[in-house]
């Protein structure tokens, strides 16, 4: 029983580094493709991004300051 304790702790920490290693999203971006074109645009901070799959990088530090 303690093996598999030890086991599920490893599982979960393993599932948690990998999630962390594939994306720099923050809980704050909030991706959503625009009507025209395959521009997708951060309803948080306006950055924009073109392209047909979903962003998988925060743009936060590179889009322009919201006036």
């Amino acid at each position: 029983m303690p093996l598999l304790a030890l086991l599920l702790v490893a599982g979960v920490f393993g599932f948690l580094w990998y999630q962390r290693r594939t994306t720099t999203l923050t809980r704050n971006c909030r991706w959503r493709l625009g009507k025209v074109g395959a521009i997708w645009r951060c309803a948080y901070c306006g950055a924009t991004q073109p392209g047909l799959d979903e962003p998988k990088d925060c743009l936060r530090k590179q889009a322009p300051p919201l006036v």
